[in-house]
């Protein structure tokens, strides 16, 4: 257990400073650029980011899971994405213009075929992270994603401020993956340079169509914002769409991914040790959802305080979506590491019935509200309604494979909830005592003042409450100044 807390103290650390980087490349960039150009960079991001999903393969989950790995499977491994990789970037340079005409958009051509060049890039990057996370070795992916991700916000906001608009925010993503390829390959101490191959390419490719498969109608349901508002609606409603988004996104995309980072290599470690998964499992969701809940609720509070302070004035349009989007959010905490768990169990079979039919219903249920309403609440909205018909649904898929543990797991969220509400309650107090002026942001120091509120609140919550979070050994040394 001590192996997993120190990953997920670096996974955590990684992630926090790449969190500081992008909120303050978001913020130059968002008072930069103008809300149509930001939506033409999000509607093509969404294109790019189906392909990127094929690109991939599952090869840096095949890399993981896999019990007895070889160099031969690793250069298959490299063979594939290679071969993928090339494929995919000339199959983006030729659509470009269709997909522009598509959209009449005649920035995108230039857009997409720039972008395009991620694929020649990504698989030198994906091998080598692939094998850190493997090892565990999140000290060296803290280091890498770092370095990385600061190289491609300073591009991005030095050729925004020069002018380039979305031409440099695409070619910030090239400098991200060239500076992870080279830094991440150097990461792995031994720095071998394999020749591809093709010798295991039937259990890669027996693997990889599955995951393939989860991810492409994932990578669809997730984007389909951006793909049927830009059509139907025009490219400022897709900005303000992604933007409060965004907001949620900070916890689901960015704080989750460092606990999916870690939850998967754990997950599958714990397989392979033949450990009991339900107990690992129920503990796992129950810090997630005691951390996102509050997040969530404040942020639904502070909404447009948030996006003011993160985005500018510009912006403000979009804070009536962020509630909505906030509790999309809080429901999809509570299944946000069956994923992982079914990877990691070896059920990818059963991940790629369960998203084949739940993915293409939500993306159905988000255009058809796009379609008749025409406003972007309703694509908010629609998210709501099918994440909540999911939740129930993919905790009976789960049973399939590991029986749950219902009455420790509502013991256990409802501790969560109950430490959510808590540490709410001072906030929406000082909201209600000092209520916006016209429509206007609370001033900064009242701001500053209910995030403290909040944060003192869930701290002394989660030991009012018994928390199993306040029992761990870790979390008590991270408190032991403020207990005394």
């Amino acid at each position: 257990m001590s192996g997993v807390r120190s990953a997920l103290l670096f996974s955590f650390a990684e992630r926090y400073a790449l969190i500081v980087i992008n909120l303050a490349s978001n913020l130059l960039i968002a008072r930069l650029l103008t809300p149509d150009e930001i939506g033409v960079y999000s509607v093509t991001l969404a294109v790019m980011s189906i392909a990127q999903v094929l690109r991939d393969f599952g090869v840096a989950s095949y890399l993981i899971q896999e019990k007895d790995l070889t160099d031969d499977h690793v250069r298959t491994a490299i063979g594939v994405t290679l071969l993928i990789g090339v494929g995919l970037g000339l199959v983006v340079f030729a659509i470009a213009p269709w997909v522009a005409g598509y959209y009449n958009e005649p920035r995108m051509r230039d857009l997409l075929r720039l972008a395009a060049f991620n694929f020649l890039l990504l698989p030198f990057s994906t091998i080598s992270l692939a094998l850190l996370r493997r090892r565990m070795a999140f000290k060296a992916l803290a280091v890498v994603n770092f370095v990385a991700t600061l190289a491609g916000a300073v591009v991005s906001v030095s050729l925004a401020w020069a002018g380039f608009g979305p031409i440099g925010l695409v070619t910030g993503t090239l400098v991200v993956s060239a500076t992870t390829g080279f830094a991440a390959w150097w990461a792995q101490g031994e720095r071998r340079v394999l020749r591809p191959s093709l010798s295991h390419w039937r259990s890669l490719f027996k693997f990889g169509a599955q995951s393939s498969v989860v991810g492409v109608v994932t990578s669809v349901s997730m984007d389909i914002n951006d793909l049927a508002v830009g059509k139907l609606m025009g490219f400022t409603p897709v900005a303000m769409l992604s933007r409060a988004q965004g907001i949620m996104n900070l916890f689901h995309r960015d704080i989750m991914g460092a606990v999916r980072n870690v939850a998967y290599p754990a997950y599958a470690k714990a397989v392979r040790e033949q450990q009991a998964m339900e107990p690992l499992y129920v503990a796992s969701v129950n810090y997630v959802c005691v951390v996102a809940w509050p997040f969530y609720g404040f942020v639904s509070l502070y909404a447009l305080e948030t996006l003011r302070l993160l985005f500018g004035p510009q912006w403000d349009a979009a804070a009536p979506l962020v509630p909505i989007f906030c509790l999309s959010g809080a429901l999809a905490a509570a299944i946000s590491l069956i994923g992982n768990l079914m990877v990691a169990m070896g059920r990818m079979d059963l991940l790629t019935r369960m998203e084949v039919v739940f993915q293409p219903a939500r993306a159905a249920l988000i255009v058809a509200a796009a379609a008749y309403w025409r406003e972007p609440w309703a694509c908010a909205a629609a998210l709501v309604v099918a994440i909540a018909v999911q939740v129930p649904l993919v905790y009976s898929v789960k049973a399939r494979f590991l029986p749950n543990d219902w009455h420790t797991l509502r013991r256990q969220l409802a501790r969560s909830g109950a430490v959510a509400v808590l540490s709410l309650l001072l906030p929406a107090l000082l909201l209600w005592l000092h209520p916006r002026d016209a429509g206007q942001p609370q001033s900064m120091p009242w701001f500053l003042l209910a995030i403290v509120s909040c944060c003192v609140s869930w701290l002394l919550a989660l030991v009012w409450c018994r928390h199993p979070l306040a029992l761990d050994p870790a979390f008590a040394r991270l408190t032991r100044w403020w207990r005394r």
